[in-house]
């Protein structure tokens, strides 16, 4: 039987789901968007997603595949699909037919995620997807001093969740990014926005939550980066909190086919 795969192109509020995995239990992002598609093909549907992001976590662009005994008109079949899930908060941009090498998980080469936070009121509108801190920063870090810290190979065991399943703590980060953005509101309101960009061809568990969340320890509680610099360079221990859910979000996947 000859297959055809598809490669849909999408964007999700997370905050509406209970992480983006398929969960028997919960409502997530391609358990929802699996049986939207396999009502309007009347066929089984299998969604093989480019990865997992947690409760909360949004994605900007995130990519998964399917294989189906038939061809279909992607046009009309995208523009169904996006009438049913947007209202679930996932938004499809578009639909391709793709070669059968692509594969949406191991095809991927790198994944970026950006993490927006702020230190002033937001409006409503943004409160679950930027996170609102509620306090103020002592010194800012430069995107120099970042990643002179951060890029390459390193071992990020103390900067993840472990698990017994994880092979490797070793993870290559590309390029890091932190810059001040002024976004005008709805309702002519002007607020500094912070975004920190990591790249990087794997992230471990909960890794940018805690890279991000040590950081903003740091902000909080010294005037410069020594002790960050510190406990990557002579491991000495930091206690920290994760950073809030709410500003991080899967932005960019870039495949190497």
């Amino acid at each position: 039987m000859n297959l055809y795969r598809y490669r849909l192109n999408l964007s999700y509020h997370g905050a509406l789901f209970s992480g983006s995995q398929k969960q028997l239990s919960a409502v997530t992002v391609f358990g929802t968007l699996e049986t939207i598609v396999a009502q309007l093909l009347t066929c089984d549907v299998l969604l093989v997603p480019v990865g997992r992001t947690d409760a909360g976590v949004h994605a900007e662009m995130s990519i998964c595949h399917f294989d189906i005994p038939f061809q279909i008109d992607v046009d009309r079949v995208c523009l169904s699909i996006r009438r049913k899930s947007i209202e679930f908060g996932i938004d499809i941009h578009s639909l391709l037919l793709v070669d059968s090498t692509f594969h949406a998980l191991s095809s991927a080469d790198t994944r970026q995620y950006d993490y927006f936070f702020a230190f002033e009121r937001l409006p409503n509108y943004l409160l679950h997807s930027v996170a609102c801190l509620h306090w103020q920063p002592q010194f800012f870090p430069t995107e120099s001093e970042l990643s002179q810290l951060l890029i390459g190979s390193r071992n990020f065991f103390s900067l993840c969740n472990s698990s017994a399943s994880t092979k490797s703590y070793i993870r290559h980060i590309e390029s890091i990014q932190f810059n001040e953005r002024k976004y005008d509101t709805l309702f002519d309101q002007s607020v500094s926005i912070y975004r920190f960009s990591i790249v990087s061809h794997g992230f471990l568990y909960k890794m940018v939550r805690h890279i991000i969340g040590i950081t903003l320890h740091s902000m909080r509680n010294f005037t410069n980066m020594s002790r960050l610099f510190d406990y990557f360079m002579v491991n000495r221990p930091l206690k920290y909190d994760l950073a809030p859910v709410q500003g991080l979000h899967l932005s960019r996947v870039d495949y190497n086919n």
